[in-house]
Parts: structure tokens; sequence; C-alpha cells
């Protein structure tokens, strides 16, 4: 079998759930296949930075660059049915959601989230327009639906306007990289980033769902008055950035929190390993793979119980509803000022983060393939 997955969408370094899954799971796939072959269609800046080290894998560069997205786009729908066929692909996994309209092959389509329906004002008129128009056309051309939860799977049904039947749940789950550091590791982190004793830690990209600015409140009104920890935020900027910088220029205690921005993995499990706790206060999410992330390192972990961080994170996690200024303030007060939760909910984690592997996720995610090319 001929496995072509359109990977046009890719920017390397950039949209951090995206990059992580498509390098896990493409290494993945290398460890558990080697009878099927994989042909992968990357852009010009994509080329050469996936690692690929099994000879049944092979990448195929197309004639586009990916930051002119709507070139890229227009030649994904056309250009790329003629390469699939004049490379011989027998099925087609489509990382990015769209699906081309004229591809022969049987085609599975990957939906981590439908955030453009539940949160608009993240994305341009164009975008918005383009995908809320065509998501749900290329749900009906495509032969099955992977989603990375349940709550996703609801919204593809809801949203895409499909039966359920068209749907598989395909879960992902937290990097290897991702493990308890040494303590001289994290000491070096730490200094690194001039963060001096205890921290509550926050991991994602500032966009308005992500809830990031009544965190900041929430600590300069209350939980850095009790706790003489600081607050360090990690993630690429975002539709609420502006948003975030003023709530911290408001507050009291401005030199107590610290936006890092995007930092590489190694620093970033060394800073979930010091943390005193992690949280994660938002409205929205696919899946949730900071949450795994943190409990792989050893750190302790409140998060939203709204979507699909419930599914994620099951009983390891203390769950609040993020929307509650009181019921938040009260978990987060909780989970830095108890220490015996702390270490339960440690243990409860590890234990957690072990239900997922990328393993399993290509197991699964070659299972759909080839069900879709005997349907």
């Amino acid at each position: 079998m001929r496995i072509g997955i359109d990977a046009l969408s890719w920017r390397p370094g950039c949209q951090a759930g995206v990059d992580r899954y498509l390098r896990e799971l493409v290494a993945a796939l290398q460890e558990i296949d080697s009878s099927n072959e994989y042909i992968i269609f990357v852009s010009k800046e994509a080329s050469g930075r996936l690692k690929l080290v099994a000879q049944n894998f092979r990448e195929v560069v197309c004639p586009i660059f990916n930051r002119w997205r709507p070139l890229r786009v227009l030649w994904e729908q056309t250009g790329l049915v003629g390469r699939a066929q004049t490379e011989g692909i027998d099925v087609m996994l489509c990382l990015g959601g769209l699906v081309p309209p004229k591809l022969k092959a049987p085609a599975v389509q990957v939906v981590h989230d439908l955030q453009v329906f539940h949160y608009a004002e993240n994305f341009s008129w164009c975008k918005r327009k383009f995908l809320t128009g065509t998501l749900p056309r290329c749900a009906q051309i495509a032969e099955t639906i992977v989603a990375s939860s349940e709550y996703t799977r609801q919204d593809v049904v809801g949203f895409l306007n499909v039966g359920r039947t068209k749907t598989r749940v395909v879960r992902l789950a937290a990097g290897s990289q991702f493990r308890p550091a040494l303590p001289q590791t994290i000491a070096q982190t730490k200094k690194k980033y001039n963060i001096e004793g205890e921290y509550l830690l926050c991991v994602g990209t500032n966009h308005r769902h992500k809830n990031l600015a009544m965190l900041v409140e929430l600590y300069d009104k209350g939980i850095g008055e009790k706790w003489p920890g600081e607050l360090v935020i990690v993630g690429r900027d975002g539709s609420a950035s502006s948003i975030l910088q003023a709530a911290i220029k408001r507050g009291r205690y401005p030199g107590a929190i610290r936006v890092l921005g995007h930092i590489e993995d190694n620093d970033l499990s060394a800073l979930y390993s010091g943390a005193t706790a992690f949280a994660l206060p938002s409205l929205f999410e696919g899946f949730g793979m900071t949450v795994l992330e943190a409990m792989q390192c050893g750190c302790p972990v409140a998060c939203s119980n709204l979507t699909a961080l419930p599914e994620v994170a099951g009983e390891a996690a203390l769950l609040f509803d993020p929307r509650n200024r009181a019921e938040f303030e009260q978990a987060l007060t909780k989970i830095i000022s108890d220490e015996r939760l702390r270490d339960r909910l440690k243990n409860k984690g590890f234990a957690q983060a072990q239900r997922f592997n990328w393993g399993a996720t290509a197991e699964k995610t070659l299972h759909v393939i080839r069900q879709a090319l005997t349907k």
C-alpha cells in the first residue's frame, strides 16, 4: 500500500501542536510499519525538516511556499491531485484538514479542533470564510475523519454535518522528551530565564480562549498576595497578546510575571519539572497536549474542566471552571498551598500520561487508513 501524507500546511517550528503531531506521528509510523510505502508531500520551506530514517518513507517537495497561503491552498486543491496520481497513492492522509475535491484515492481527513467555529476572532476574515466553507465540503469528500478527542468528534458531527460512523477518535500523546529533569538542569534553566524560587507555570499560544488575562488578574489580586512564587507564561504571541500585556501592566506585581514566548523543548521540560504546579485555564482545547507534557515531567496539574480537557486529564488533575473566577482562584490557591494534594496529583499524573503514547496513535491511525482503503 502506498500511503500519501498531505503535509503541505505544515510550517516547521510554528503551529506548536500541529508541528509536534506531524513529527511524532511520522517518527512512530517509522517504528511500527516497514511494509507499506509512505510518500510525504511538503512545501519548499519544509524540505528536509522531517527525520526520515526508514527506507519506506520519503518526501516529495512540491513547487509551493507555505508562506504564500492562498497559492499553497490552490495548489493543494489542484496540483496535489496530479502529483498523487503520479506517485501511485492508494490512500491519502490529509493532516491539514483540507481534502482535494478531485483526489482519486480515498482520503482520511484529520481534524484536531474546530476552533474557527467557536472563536472566529482568532482568524482573519478571509481565513474564517474559507475554513467555515471548505471544511464541511472536505468532510463530505473524505472517506473517514479522524478527531483527536471525543469532544472534537462531536464538533465534527455537528459543524461539518457528517454521521458519527464516519468519524474515528485517535488521541495524541506527549513527546518522550518530556520527562523529569535533573535538579541541576532545573536550576540552570531557571537561571537562564531569571526565575527565582517557586513559580506557577502556564503554557499556550496567547489566544483569547486561552484565558491568560484572567490568570494574570487572579494572580495579581489574590495568589500573589498570599504566595511568594512567580507566574511564568510560555508560548507564542496570538490574538490576545495585547490583552495579556495590558493585564500585566495594570497589576501590582508586573515584575513577578514572566512571559517567555516560545522556548525549546529541553528548557520547557525543565520548567515543567521545576514548577510548583501547572495551570491551564483554557476555555477551549481540541485535545490538550500540554497537560500530558506536564504530567510526564512530574508537575501537578490544575486545568479547565471544559471541552476536551477532562478526557485528557482524567482524575489526575485538579479541574475547575475557568469562567467562574471564585472557583478558578480557589483551585490555584489549593494546588500551590497543599503539598499532599500536589504529591497525589504528581503520582496520578505519571499514571495518566502513560495511557497515551505515540505508538498507539500511529497504530490506530494506520488501522483507520487501512479501513479507508477497503471501504
